[in-house]
């Protein structure tokens, strides 16, 4: 029994907005807050608040942040998902992104030939492949195909969440190391280095609070951002429902009976053909980042610290094979067509740990031209990420 009864929803939904929102401000006041990220910070407010008996571990406020606030995210953190300017402004890092793609897809089927004895191994795969092309986003959608087992996806979530920070923190150190300076191409980390010595460097604030700063938005941009996800979902939702209702083949419902797929297709079609109106749309950034946290903080409440501790190690596993099979190939094609140390550094970690990670690589080591481009490609890993997880689970039959 917690201190907040399940079923005082409006005060549940007040503890989980408290935690959020004191996850953002430490995100971006201090700087080892910002290095761990606010998504780390909300899934560990939601697991310290739970365990503790201050907030229940399940709660009909969790049933509706996951089945209304976590999909009306979704489409906002797309409207910039322009693919012609995806194309163009992300260069190399977008053709050395689908190699990262590739090698997660290889290092899902070897983490479940390792773990074949593992029970639900299919499923856990398919997901964990579908998020290392991509980010926790991508987590959703597969889990929703293929059923996975709650407690496994909590572990994934969070465990992931963790490695993600690592490999932020694993990124800035290497990118320091002689041997990587020497064999790579560093021209962004050239570049900061020259405007440190005539300007001096910028203190007192994180990397998230230098991203997240605040910017022009109006009340006709809110309305038109929460107008425009509540039109594409409800469209989605339709859809979804109607392929469901039909006698299609299951692969066929797979692709056009799941909200997340429709949704994703039908956001990216649209910022493409109508990127003036999307573009445009200020604070659907700010608004769909705010609804993942939410999201976040329900991840940490609903795990239990045994199941973390069961199949955290799993996590592991299939994390470090996809980090060093992603890093060889990665840096290796890098290599061969002299793409930069801090490109290939962007796509591996924009594959693991989403758009908002890579910007947070670019954003702390001065590397302020990659931004854009490491955002971009991880957008495109929420687009693709989740057909990989599709391939992944129908090949191992989960």
């Amino acid at each position: 029994m917690s201190f907040i009864a399940s079923e005082n929803v409006l005060l549940v939904w007040a503890a989980v907005i408290f935690i959020m929102a004191c996850a953002v401000a430490m995100d971006q006041k201090w700087k080892w807050a910002s290095k761990i990220n606010s998504c780390t910070l909300c899934i560990l407010g939601g697991l310290l608040f739970a365990n503790l008996k201050l907030i229940p571990m399940q709660s009909p406020a969790y049933d509706a942040i996951n089945n209304y606030v976590l999909i009306l995210a979704i489409p906002l953190l797309l409207f910039k998902s322009d693919m012609r300017k995806i194309y163009r402004e992300s260069g190399q890092a977008f053709l050395l992104f689908h190699v990262c793609g590739i090698t997660a897809v290889a290092a899902a089927f070897i983490g479940a030939l390792l773990c074949s004895r593992v029970e639900g191994i299919g499923a856990f795969a398919a997901t964990y492949c579908g998020g290392a092309v991509g980010g926790t986003v991508n987590l959703v959608a597969v889990t929703d195909m293929f059923d996975l087992d709650q407690n496994m996806f909590s572990s994934m979530a969070m465990v992931g969440n963790f490695t993600a920070a690592a490999l932020l923190f694993a990124f800035s150190q290497m990118s320091q190391m002689k041997f990587f300076q020497k064999n790579f191409r560093h021209p962004h980390m050239d570049e900061y280095r020259a405007q440190l010595s005539q300007e001096g460097m910028e203190s007192g604030k994180s990397q998230s609070a230098l991203f997240w700063k605040r910017k022009d938005i109006s009340l006709l941009d809110l309305a038109k951002a929460l107008a425009t996800t509540f039109v594409i979902v409800g469209i989605s939702q339709s859809i979804c429902s109607a392929v469901n209702a039909s006698s299609l083949p299951g692969l066929a419902k797979q692709l056009f009976g799941s909200i997340y797929l429709i949704m994703t297709l039908i956001t990216v079609v649209g910022a493409t053909c109508f990127p003036k109106y999307f573009n445009h749309i200020g604070g659907s950034d700010e608004i769909g980042n705010i609804m993942m946290l939410i999201w976040f903080v329900t991840i940490g409440s609903s795990c239990n610290l045994l199941q973390i501790v069961k199949y955290g190690g799993l996590v592991l596993i299939f994390f470090a094979i996809t980090f060093v099979i992603m890093s060889v190939f990665a840096f290796a094609v890098g290599k061969i067509f002299k793409i930069s140390m801090e490109e290939i550094m962007a796509c591996v970690i924009a594959a693991i740990g989403g758009p908002p990670t890579a910007a947070a690589l670019a954003i702390s080591n001065g590397w302020t031209k990659l931004i854009v481009p490491g955002m971009l490609v991880g957008i495109y890993g929420y687009i693709i990420g989740n057909y990989f997880g599709i391939l992944v689970g129908n090949m191992l039959g989960a």
